[in-house]
């Protein structure tokens, strides 16, 4: 498990520290001493092959050049039992894959190698060294000695390493320790002055330690919690005065310090940001915009106003205004925001926006198609009887185009500001479907229009007309939007409490992307698919807003290519 205390670490650090450097030590002392060994080995395995190799050319200068008789004179200086000494004529030397030592000797040189013995696979030192008669090598005196001993005098050795690395692991341990402690207890003061600190006692100070590092943290140390000190009591202060005027204001504030944590929020800013996130005391603000113009405040006494994005204030919209919270000289301890939520105001001033761009669109229409006839008929076409009653007829059409908008217009204003009363009563759905279908068979043209009536007398508590203004405006807009030969049908059933009535079609459907804004106001789907032109827009938004008005609820299902269902339910009248 790993050591909490930084004592126990410094100390273990260390000691792996000396341990690693004592062992790579070690390891480089061991190898340098077996190289020497087996280098001191090697040169003496050599040197007694060249004196063999002197004495068997004294022999053979004598005449004596028997390889066997040489071979049992140079037997007379074997000096380890498992020591071989071997005399090679040059004519038994292999002219290829002969050892290196014996390939030399052969060129007249003595040499020696370490390598490993083809018959037992042991490693050896062999040496050898030429005998030559008359200028000329006629034999090489072969020797080979295993290189065991050169390990036998490592391992005496290790004895002696393994207690000089004990005595230095045991001088790292004093010595870490020492260290370790004189530099964990200023820190463990440290740590309890900040403790004592932190439960709000800020009279406690570090002891001075010098003018190293730790001394100087120490001062340092001590210079803050006097600043702290000096500012918690500015910040009560300025607190206790900011409280009463929060207080008393609907907008939302919202205080932090340099550090971004909530110091001050009053109850509008908290309902504002959900609640916990200003709450004070908080690290923090979860909004990031918020959080980033708070911090600009408070780091560079920027002065902002902007609106924050929706997508961070639950599609909300809010103003926020921010100043730096100015301490001491000036200098910014925090930051103040004024946040106002103006979703409300901002909706109204597009739907004003929206609403006049969209009836100057549709007045304009008819209007230029009143004032285009209107001219051409000032300018000469009335004499003909034909073409003028033609372009009255237009005319005619036209302005009675902009009437119904101008009461769309009107009912939906009503509707909108709930100032549109409802004559409530007994209302049986099937009389008012049903009238609604024959009224609209002979708008159909080549249009398939199908009642299918639910069995039993269902009655709702509504106002007819309305309900019937409902049927003709969902009818009307089956039937612009089927091609001739199409099929549109109309049914109603009970449900839950509740009766449906549905209006369903054929047709070329609706694109998933206009589907949810088919109830706004002006909002017109892709004139393309639309069987025949016309409209002012306005159709669906009223159709809503009267469903809605008698406590219902309005939707539609469509598909490209699988026609559209309208579909509204209204509270049962209980029996």
């Amino acid at each position: 498990m790993r050591p909490r205390s930084i004592r126990a670490r410094l100390v273990i650090s260390y000691i792996l520290l000396v341990s690693l450097c004592l062992v790579l030590v070690a390891t480089f002392v061991t190898w340098r001493l077996q190289h020497q060994y087996m280098t001191t080995y090697g040169s003496v395995v050599l040197t007694q092959s060249r004196i063999i190799g002197r004495m068997l050319e004294q022999y053979a200068a004598e005449g004596e050049r028997d390889p066997a008789r040489l071979e049992r004179l140079a037997q007379e200086f074997r000096w380890r039992a498992d020591m071989t000494i071997a005399v090679r004529p040059v004519a038994a030397v292999p002219a290829e894959g002969a050892p290196p030592e014996l390939t030399a000797a052969w060129r007249g040189e003595a040499t020696q190698v370490v390598r490993d013995d083809a018959a037992t696979g042991q490693q050896r030192v062999f040496a050898a060294a030429p005998v030559t008669a008359g200028g000329r090598p006629i034999a090489v005196a072969h020797l080979s000695v295993p290189t065991g001993w050169v390990w036998v005098q490592l391992r005496r050795m290790l004895p002696q390493l393994a207690l000089a690395l004990l005595i230095g692991l045991v001088v790292a341990w004093l010595v870490g320790g020492r260290l370790a402690r004189t530099l964990v207890e200023p820190i463990d003061e440290l740590t309890r002055v900040a403790a004592r600190m932190s439960a709000g006692d800020l009279t406690r100070s570090v002891r001075p330690r010098g003018p190293d590092e730790i001394g100087r943290l120490g001062e340092i140390f001590n210079q803050m919690a006097d600043r702290l000190h000096a500012t918690i009591t500015t910040l009560t202060a300025e607190q206790t005065k900011l409280a009463a005027v929060m207080a008393a204001m609907v907008d939302g504030v919202i205080a932090t310090d340099r550090s971004g944590r909530v110091i001050l929020a009053n109850r509008a800013a908290t309902e504002l940001l959900g609640g916990g996130p200003g709450a004070p005391g908080r690290d923090g603000i979860e909004w990031p915009r918020l959080r980033a113009v708070l911090n600009d405040a408070a780091a560079y006494g920027r002065v902002t106003a902007e609106e924050l994005p929706p997508a961070e204030t639950a599609n909300r919209l809010v103003e926020v205004h921010c100043a730096p919270l100015p301490g001491d000289g000036g200098r910014p301890v925090g930051a103040v925001a004024v946040l106002r939520d103006v979703t409300e105001l901002r909706r109204l001033e597009r739907a004003r926006r929206e609403l006049t761009a969209n009836v100057s669109h549709e007045l304009r229409t008819p209007l230029t198609s009143i004032k285009g006839f209107a001219e051409t008929l000032l300018a000469g076409a009335m004499r003909d009887e034909r073409t003028c009653r033609h372009f009255l007829e237009i005319i005619d059409q036209e302005a009675n185009r902009l009437v119904k908008l101008v009461d769309d217009l009107l009912d939906l204003s009503r509707l909108e500001s709930k100032r549109l009363g409802l004559e409530l009563g007994q209302v049986r759905v099937g009389d008012v479907v049903a009238e609604a279908v024959t009224k609209m068979r002979q708008l159909a043209g080549g249009r398939a229009l199908e009642l299918r009536p639910a069995p039993g007398d269902v009655t709702v508590l509504a106002d007819r007309d309305r309900l019937a203004q409902v049927m003709t405006n969902l009818l009307d807009n089956a039937i612009k939007f089927t091609p001739d030969g199409g099929r549109i049908a109309v049914g109603w059933r009970t449900l839950n409490g509740e009766v449906e009535v549905t209006v369903a079609d054929n047709g070329p459907g609706i694109s998933p992307a206009d589907l949810p804004h088919i109830f706004e106001r002006f909002y017109k789907a892709d004139r393309a698919r639309a069987a025949t032109a016309g409209g002012t827009g306005l159709g669906l938004a009223i159709t809503k807003h009267i469903v809605e008005a008698h406590g219902g609820r309005i939707r539609v299902a469509s598909a490209p290519g699988e026609g559209t269902t309208f579909a509204f339910t209204l509270p049962r009248d209980a029996d």
